[in-house]
């Protein structure tokens, strides 16, 4: 008596194929969600900047948006940045123009990441 062989390849392999395109929706999902909260961040904390003068700066939450946005910034720091402003205004003209440009580009890297990791049936 002959052991059974199976001929239909995709038994198994189907169902990994489907659990591995979930895995990895999810994670681009995750991805996008992460990059997006950090450009948030980013775009509060300049707002934040702007309105330095009528909000309280010991406050817990305005301190961690700034040292959140001050630590993801990069290259795009409100004091080191790549675009500087000098006269009036140059520290809200900083963080707008240098958090603003590394607000868009953390959407963009999410939204590339994002699309390298999703399975291409839900690209």
């Amino acid at each position: 008596m002959s052991p059974k062989v199976r001929t239909d390849e995709s038994g198994g392999t189907a169902r990994s194929r489907v659990s591995q395109d979930a895995i990895r929706a999810k994670t681009a999902r995750a991805i996008k969600i992460v990059f997006g909260v950090l450009a948030t961040i980013l775009a509060l904390g300049a707002i934040l900047v702007v309105l330095r003068h009528s909000i309280n700066p010991h406050n817990s939450i305005v301190k961690l948006i700034l040292q959140i946005a001050d630590g993801v910034s990069g290259p795009f720091s409100r004091t080191n940045g790549i675009f500087h402003f000098t006269g009036k205004g140059a520290v809200e003209k900083n963080a707008l123009l240098n958090w603003g440009i590394a607000a868009i580009v953390y959407l963009l890297l999410g939204r590339v990441l994002s699309n390298l990791v999703a399975p291409k049936s839900t690209r």
